[in-house]
């Protein structure tokens, strides 16, 4: 697997707080929120680089990107680890 990865981003808005969540269903559904589309989708990418941190110190498997369809992806960088 490449050293980049694309994952796609769900949005949703909670119509009571008007806040913004992102979501990455192929991370096992990781999502995070902001008060906008740009800040929900920094937090969720933040939160996205820690499950990848995990995954590469617990020696499991990087989830495969699904095949692209329309949509917003999230492209994050997987430093190899020695």
């Amino acid at each position: 697997m490449s050293n980049n990865v694309e994952y796609k981003i769900e949005y949703g808005v909670d119509r009571e707080t008007n806040q913004v969540t992102a979501t990455i269903p192929e991370l096992n559904h990781l999502s995070s929120f902001g008060s906008s589309f740009a800040e929900a989708e920094a937090n969720v990418k933040e939160a996205a680089l820690g499950y990848m941190e995990v995954l590469t110190q617990e020696n499991r498997e990087i989830p495969k990107p699904a095949f692209h369809t329309e949509g917003t992806y999230l492209k994050i960088f997987i430093p190899k680890i020695a």
